[in-house]
């Protein structure tokens, strides 16, 4: 039997001889279990994260202003099609994308990787996927699950990219301009137009301003957040256009408060 068995079973007889002994009810247990659950997460991420940094090759995280989000890289891939967000929405953001077999293809926050993934079997082995993420958790969990997927992954920063100009066909961007600061966002879309080819494309995928009154009474306390206030008040596109980008068109619109936007680098010799 495995480690974990014996801990289970050896914290199983310690809940039920606290119920006998002390008269605990089982009430309080659950309630204790619940308060316990957000620490024993944390310190669980901590660990994760620890494992990750002395794996990477890295020598560090980038710095970025950013949020990152090592501390959900454990359970990101459970949480995710809960929301809706599972492979089958990631399937139609590439359509959204218009990707095309052999393109260059950049995956800004990739998170662990499933949109990257996807990307790498829609351009096969002429083309080229590349994900990027600040956070080395994510990163060490893409990795374990693209075995056997021709693509990479690098830890990096949206406002500061590794790589050369013009290098992309296409950069997709799925639920990371919310984490953004709006300094970052600016930045980070330069540096998206630096490394897109004349008349590559950018699609973003993310929150925008709400549709109907009860998202509008869910989501209202993110407009005093400086990360997603821009997304609140639908001001994706306008930060797409300052960074050169045209035309901007949202292409999609899903469950009255997400948005798909699909923007090019003017190509000047047209």
């Amino acid at each position: 039997m495995g480690t974990a068995f014996w801990l289970c079973t050896l914290v199983a007889v310690a809940i039920a001889a606290a119920l006998l002994l002390w008269e605990i009810s089982v009430w309080t247990v659950i309630i204790a279990l619940i308060a316990l659950a957000c620490p024993a997460m944390m310190l669980y991420s901590r660990w994760i994260m620890r494992r990750a940094l002395a794996a990477l090759d890295e020598r560090a995280p980038p710095h970025t202003h950013g949020v990152t989000m090592s501390w959900a890289a454990p359970f990101y891939d459970l949480y995710c099609p809960w929301l809706g967000l599972g492979p089958g929405f990631r399937r139609e953001t590439l359509h959204h994308a218009g990707l095309r077999s052999g393109e260059h293809v950049l995956d800004v926050g990739c998170g662990t990787g499933v949109l990257t993934r996807l990307a790498a079997a829609t351009v096969g082995s002429a083309g080229y996927v590349v994900g990027i993420d600040p956070s080395p958790g994510m990163l060490a969990k893409a990795r374990r699950n693209a075995t056997g997927t021709p693509v990479e992954f690098r830890l990096g920063a949206i406002e500061a990219l590794p790589f050369h100009d013009a290098s992309f066909d296409l950069v997709l961007s799925s639920f990371m301009m919310h984490h953004l600061p709006p300094e970052v966002k600016r930045a980070g879309l330069a540096e998206v137009y630096r490394v897109l080819k004349p008349g590559g494309r950018l699609l973003v995928v993310d929150i925008d301003k709400p549709s109907n009154p009860l998202w509008w009474l869910l989501c209202w306390p993110l407009l005093f957040f400086h990360f997603t206030a821009t997304n609140l008040r639908g001001e994706v596109p306008a930060y797409l256009r300052a960074a050169g980008f045209a035309p901007v068109e949202r292409c999609a619109r899903k469950g009255g408060l997400l948005s798909f936007w699909r923007a090019r680098k003017p190509d000047r010799s047209e």
